[in-house]
């Protein structure tokens, strides 16, 4: 079953870094992996996935910091366990006022590409 809600396709640059990723409505009770990561959004791969347009707080593990962001479902994509190594499953974020220097954060020395 495939929730998608219309949007533009994002000419941002991603880095394909895996992260742990706990997120919900309220509060961050699930637990999934990042897919992709890009300055404005991030694929999460999971097999709990809400409907568009839900508001998610996120806790990003990375080394010794989690960062705390917020971000809007824009798709989500449900299927079979065996599928979520593939990245067919799992839920596209559009983060909500995320800091200017994320990536930077993130991504202290990798290339992006």
């Amino acid at each position: 079953m495939v929730y998608q809600e219309a949007i533009g396709v994002s000419q941002a640059r991603r880095s394909r870094r895996r992260l742990t990723v706990h997120y919900g409505a309220g509060s961050a009770t699930h637990i999934g992996y990042s897919g992709n990561v890009s300055r404005t959004g991030m694929m999460i791969r999971t097999t709990r996935v809400f409907e568009p347009g839900t508001v998610l707080t996120l806790q990003v593990e990375h080394l010794t910091q989690t960062l705390h962001l917020k971000g809007r479902v824009m798709w989500a994509r449900v299927g079979e366990l065996r599928w979520l190594p593939t990245g067919k499953i799992g839920m596209g974020i559009r983060f909500i006022d995320p800091p200017a220097n994320l990536m930077e954060i993130l991504f202290p020395i990798a290339p992006l590409g």
